[in-house]
């Protein structure tokens, strides 16, 4: 499992990140992306049938930049070179998978119907009704 990391918003990054972002070759900054998976489960309300796994494809991107970092090296200080990931993912992105003629239109309004049906039946298990 991945460490747990801080979540930033976009302000947030804008602020903390101002001068990387300015200043790309400054800071040797590289745009690097990875996709990743939005997974739902699509059941029946009787569970006649297995649940079937329905999966999303997202984007998501960084800017790689090298910053000088302190760090404490045998009681002594000392200023390190050191790259760190700044999330620039933002809500345009991955705007194809909502185009309903992309190749993931009907995926992803498949996703989001399992996702409302989930829902429901989970309510409904809560509530004792099934």
């Amino acid at each position: 499992m991945a460490p747990p990391i801080p979540v930033f918003s976009r302000s947030e990054i804008s602020s903390k990140y101002r001068e990387q972002l300015r200043n790309p070759d400054k800071y040797k900054c590289q745009l690097k992306s990875l996709t990743q998976h939005e997974c739902t489960f699509k059941t029946s309300p009787d569970r006649s049938s297995p649940p079937e796994i329905i999966c999303l494809p997202f984007k998501r991107l960084f800017q790689r930049c090298m910053v000088p970092t302190t760090i404490k090296e045998n009681g002594k200080k000392r200023v390190v070179q050191r790259f760190i990931n700044i999330e620039v993912t933002d809500s345009q992105t991955n705007r194809d998978l909502l185009d309903d003629k992309s190749k993931y239109g009907r995926d992803v309004q498949d996703f989001l119907n399992a996702e409302r049906d989930f829902r429901k039946l989970l309510e409904m298990e809560s509530e004792g009704n099934l």
